[in-house]
Order: structure tokens, then C-alpha cells, then sequence
């Protein structure tokens, strides 16, 4: 930043105050002798200046006047200079919000390093205006352009740092494209800046980082096995040192596991745990450290949807092929009433708001077909389909419009599907298992899987509920809208489109999702290498915002001023004199 002063040196010239100060306060001191007249003393009145006796002050106000003239020429000496307004540049803050800001150091965090660096900068420099990027995994603008320390304050307490990465680079350009030519960029981080803007004019990167010993979770999961859930953990040191902790994994009332971890440096250590189907979410917690984000990861108990299915065959020994199938899968409730999929014979589709169907053709008349088959491995009911060598009979039939091909031998379509206006799947499938060779083959249970998982998929709720970061969370519901809680409190209102929402999981912590069908809940842990290895941390400051000769641009001169007041004081004072108003 510019000084106020161009010429500091030039404050010398305040020694000139005091000499003046001294020339009115040492007079010469008279002695009394009598005289027969004083009519030679035309100018009695007027005392005698200057001498060696320090007398009481009797100092007459042009003195002041003198005084004022003297300072205004040694400030004017000084060159000084001030910013206006049309020559302040605006300033752009990228906030680096990754929760590794938050680490511990001997002066604080991070983050509060640069808070108290901010409002510094801010009380030192003006600025035409200030704007807040906060680099998450995508960049988001804080708030409206603001002026000054107290209007920034409240923008920068929406900066918790809660997110699992920061694109940096994605951020800076996000904010060159918000300014305009001129415009100044600063860059609050944990890390050196890379090579590339070490030296880039207009912008600064001011880093509070340390490297420290820290250790974390870098794996969690929770997943259903037949009438258990299996927990797996790995917990990982990034020191290369040795590193002791301690792991706690509880739930709401009670405490499951307790052990000491003892890790050589860089080791990873993993735990498996088996809990009982539908036990309450647990908590994974490991001692104090650095770092306390990557301390403790949340684990909800994972969904155990299965579909509820009505089969309605006529031929028995089909009707047993396909029920045997189904509870192969284990994907199949036991529950029968109000069926979320329909497998049939008939040419009309059951009724029902929310139930798909499934059609299957089965005749004697069928022709069989060896191939070669033209599979849609992108549709969820052909994943792990493999054809080749199996015997397709189906009964010939011509393509219905608004039916989609998913399996066809030639021109004739043997799995097809469409979706009605109500929004359920209607899938036909033209085959007769006892001419053919596919359900002896793994394609049959493999379709029923893909049939069941895919109606499971498209119920409402949450296909899975334990995420990592930057994880698209697709919540399924009939509604229209439904209303997003995020870990920090905030609530969102999400429109819903084609009976789903994409939701980004960029915070760690628990969402809750409320929606016309009930409450979920799903959780996201930090989980990320990249956030907990505090190695790579540093601090100090790179770039410039610009050269001396364009920083100056931006003051105006104020000598000008100075000089026309010293001028007038200086005529004021001729005036005085001559006129006789300046004695005492």
C-alpha cells in the first residue's frame, strides 16, 4: 500500500516550529534608567524581539498564524496523497473453503488467520467495492458487492469451511470473469500457491497453512449381509512418525467398541465390524489431533427395500419358474397387497397407480432364434445380459409404436418396454422358456435381478444413504417438491422433476429430506486423503497486485492543496503586519 506521505524526510522541516516557538519566548531582559522625555522613542510600544532571558510567555496570535504557515509548507514538502473514489480498484476475495482450513496451529487456524488478515487489509486499504468467492467444489459468490469492514463481516461468517476439496483454480477464473480490467484478486489458502501464479500481477495468495501429524478416516461403509450389516473402516496416519489414538465406535446410547491404535507412520489400518440387521446408527470417533473433521464419520443403517410382486401366470410351471427366481434375488418382500410389480399373461395391463407390469408372451407357436442378438447394455434391464449361444423362441409379431427395443433378434423384439402416462414402466417380454435355452443359462436370474433392482431404484426414499463428498444423491418420491436440511441448518426447497431429485452432497455431515411420502435421512463423511495429509501445508504470500508506478496512479496529489493554504495564511499574515493587527 501507498504511504499518505510521498517525501517522509521532508518532515524535518518541523524542527522550524519550535525555533519559532523560541525567538518569541527569548527576549533580552532591559534595565530602568530615567529619562526627561520618550518623545525619541517613537516605537515604545512595540517590544524588542529576541534575547537570552526566558520570560513568561507573551506570545501575540499572529504567532499562531506563523506557526500554521510553517506546517502547511513542510506537509506540503512531504508530498502527500490521498484515494478518492473514482480511483479505487474493486477487490475479489477466493476463500478456500476445504475443511482442512480449519486445522490446528500455534496462531490459530487457518481460516481464522485469515479472517483477522482480511479485516486488516480492509482498515489499511480502500477498496471501490469487495466481493466473496468461496471455493467449494464448485465456486459459489457470497453475498452482494460490499464497501466497507461492516458490511463484509456478515458475508464472511457464511465462510464455515465445511467442504471436502476447494477448486482453486475453477474459483480464480469464476472470479476474473466477475471483474472487470483493474480489478484485484486475493487468495485466503492453507497452501503455496502454484508455480504458475506465483508472480501474476493482480493477485496475491496468502497462505496460513502448517504441516502437522494428523491421523483420519479414509474409508467407511455400511452395507446389508442377509440379516447383519457389515461395517468397514480404515483409518489411516499421514505422519511418518508414529501415531497413537484412540477409537470409539457408539451409537445414541450405548458404546460398542473401544481400542487404542497405535500406527507407524503412513500406515492405514482397517476394522470390520458385524452388527445386527437395523441397528441404530453408529458413530466412528478417534482421538483429539490436528485435524478434527476427519475424526468421525457418521454411518446410517443402509436401505433393505425389496418389491412387493404379484405374478398372475396361467401356465403353473412358468408361474413356479418365475417364484422360484424372484426369491433367488432376495430382492422380493413377502408382502403381496397393493404390488409395486405386476409379472402377467394378459393382453390388457392390470390397473393401479403405482405398480408396474410385466408382460410375458409365452406360446407354443413360438420360433426359436439363436442370434444374433441386439442388446441395449445402457438400459438397466440388459446389464450383465451375455446372449451368445442361447435359443430365443418367441411368436413373431410386428414392432408396436412407442415401444422401446431393448433385445431384439433381427426385426423381431423380444424385451421392450415404455413408459405410460402415469409414469409406470410397461416391459413386454416375448419368450417361451420351454423352448428355449435361456432360463437354463445365468440371463434369466440375471433379468429378474434387473427387473426387481431397477423397480427398486424408482421407489421413493434413498437408494443408498452413507456418501462421500461430491456424490450425487438421487432421492426418489410421487411428490412435487420436497425440502432439503443440510448439515449446516440451511433448508432448501427442491422442485421435483420426473419423480426424482439430484442432490450434491458437497458438505459433510447428516441431510434430512422431507418429503410427502416421509423423513429420510443420509450422511456424508469427509473420507478424503487429499484434506487430512496436512504435509503439503505452508504459509507465506506470492504474487503482487501491481508496480509502484501503477499503485501511485491510484492516489491523488494533495500538494496542491497545501501550497494554496500556506499562500493565504502567508497573505493573511502580509495584511496583519502592515495593517499593525498583529501586535499584542
Amino acid at each position: 500500500m501507498l504511504p499518505f506521505l510521498t517525501y517522509p524526510l521532508a518532515l524535518i522541516g518541523l524542527v522550524t516550529l519550535p525555533a519559532l516557538a523560541a525567538i518569541y519566548m527569548l527576549r533580552n531582559k532591559f534595565r530602568r534608567r530615567k529619562v526627561s522625555s520618550l518623545i525619541l522613542w517613537k516605537l515604545q510600544e512595540r517590544p524588542k524581539e529576541g534575547g537570552v532571558k526566558v520570560q513568561r510567555a507573551q506570545l501575540p496570535w499572529i504567532f499562531f498564524l506563523e506557526l500554521l504557515i510553517l506546517a502547511l509548507l513542510v506537509i506540503a514538502a512531504t508530498g502527500p496523497r490521498w484515494q478518492f473514489g473514482r480511483n479505487l480498484r474493486p477487490l475479489l476475495i477466493v476463500l478456500d473453503d476445504s475443511v482442512s482450513m480449519t486445522a490446528k496451529t500455534p496462531k490459530g487456524s487457518p481460516r481464522e488467520q485469515g479472517l483477522a488478515r482480511i479485516e486488516k487489509l480492509l482498515r489499511d486499504q480502500k477498496f471501490q467495492s469487495v466481493r466473496i468467492v468461496q471455493a467449494a467444489a464448485r465456486p459459489k459468490l457470497l453475498g452482494a458487492p460490499v464497501r466497507n469492514l461492516n458490511e463484509l463481516r456478515p458475508l464472511l461468517d457464511g465462510w464455515e469451511c465445511r467442504s471436502a476439496s476447494a477448486d482453486l483454480d475453477t474459483a480464480i477464473g469464476f472470479a476474473s470473469e466477475l471483474s472487470h480490467e483493474g480489478a484485484l484478486l486475493l487468495v485466503i489458502t492453507d497452501h503455496a500457491a502454484p508455480e504458475a501464479l506465483a508472480n501474476t500481477e493482480r493477485l496475491r495468495w496468502w497462505s496460513f497453512g502448517l504441516p502437522a501429524p494428523n491421523a483420519g478416516f479414509v474409508n467407511a461403509a455400511r452395507s446389508p449381509a442377509d440379516d447383519k450389516d457389515r461395517v468397514l473402516i480404515e483409518v489411516e496416519n499421514f505422519s511418518t512418525n508414529a501415531f497413537s489414538t484412540e477409537l470409539r465406535i457408539v451409537t445414541e446410547t450405548s458404546l460398542l467398541r473401544k481400542s487404542q491404535l497405535d500406527l507407524k507412520g503412513r500406515e492405514r489400518r482397517r476394522l470390520v465390524l458385524n452388527l445386527p440387521a437395523r441397528s441404530p446408527a453408529i458413530r466412528a470417533l478417534l482421538g483429539e489431533d490436528s485435524l478434527a473433521a476427519d475424526n468421525e464419520v457418521h454411518l446410517i443403517p443402509p436401505t433393505r427395500k425389496r418389491v412387493r410382486v404379484q405374478v398372475s401366470l396361467k401356465d403353473s410351471s412358468l408361474q413356479d419358474l418365475v417364484d422360484r427366481t424372484l426369491e433367488i434375488t432376495g430382492l422380493r418382500s413377502s408382502l403381496k397387497t397393493a404390488p409395486e410389480l405386476i409379472i402377467h399373461d394378459q393382453l390388457a395391463v392390470p390397473g393401479g397407480t403405482n405398480n408396474w407390469s410385466l408382460q410375458i408372451h409365452s406360446s407354443e407357436d413360438a420360433k426359436p432364434f439363436s442370434g444374433p442378438f441386439v442388446v441395449d447394455t445402457s438400459h438397466p434391464l440388459a446389464d450383465g445380459l451375455s446372449l451368445e449361444g442361447v435359443i430365443w423362441s418367441a411368436l413373431e409379431s410386428e414392432p408396436t409404436p412407442g415401444y422401446l427395443p431393448i433385445i431384439t433378434a433381427g426385426s423381431q423384439s423380444l424385451l421392450d418396454v415404455r413408459r405410460d402416462v402415469l409414469g409406470r414402466q410397461q416391459i413386454r417380454l416375448n419368450l417361451s422358456p420351454q423352448l428355449s435355452t435361456v432360463s437354463q443359462t445365468p440371463n434369466w436370474p440375471a433379468l429378474m435381478w434387473n427387473l426387481l433392482e431397477w423397480r427398486r431404484s424408482e421407489l421413493p426414499g434413498l437408494q443408498e444413504v452413507n456418501f462421500r463428498p461430491g456424490t450425487e444423491v438421487t432421492i426418489q418420491t410421487q411428490g412435487d417438491s420436497l425440502t432439503l436440511t443440510r448439515p449446516g441448518g440451511e433448508t432448501e426447497a427442491m422442485t421435483v422433476g420426473g419423480g426424482q431429485i439430484i442432490a450434491r452432497s458437497e458438505e459433510t455431515g447428516l441431510y434430512r429430506v422431507q418429503a410427502s411420502e416421509g423423513v429420510w435421512e443420509f450422511s456424508v463423511n469427509l473420507l478424503s486423503v487429499a484434506e487430512s495429509d496436512l504435509r503439503p501445508n505452508r504459509t507465506g504470500t506470492w504474487g503482487k497486485w501491481e508496480t509502484a508506478g501503477e499503485e501511485r496512479r491510484q492516489y491523488a496529489s494533495m500538494l496542491w492543496l497545501f501550497v494554496l493554504l500556506a499562500l493565504g495564511a502567508l497573505v493573511s499574515h502580509l495584511y496583519f503586519i502592515t495593517s499593525g493587527k498583529g501586535r499584542l
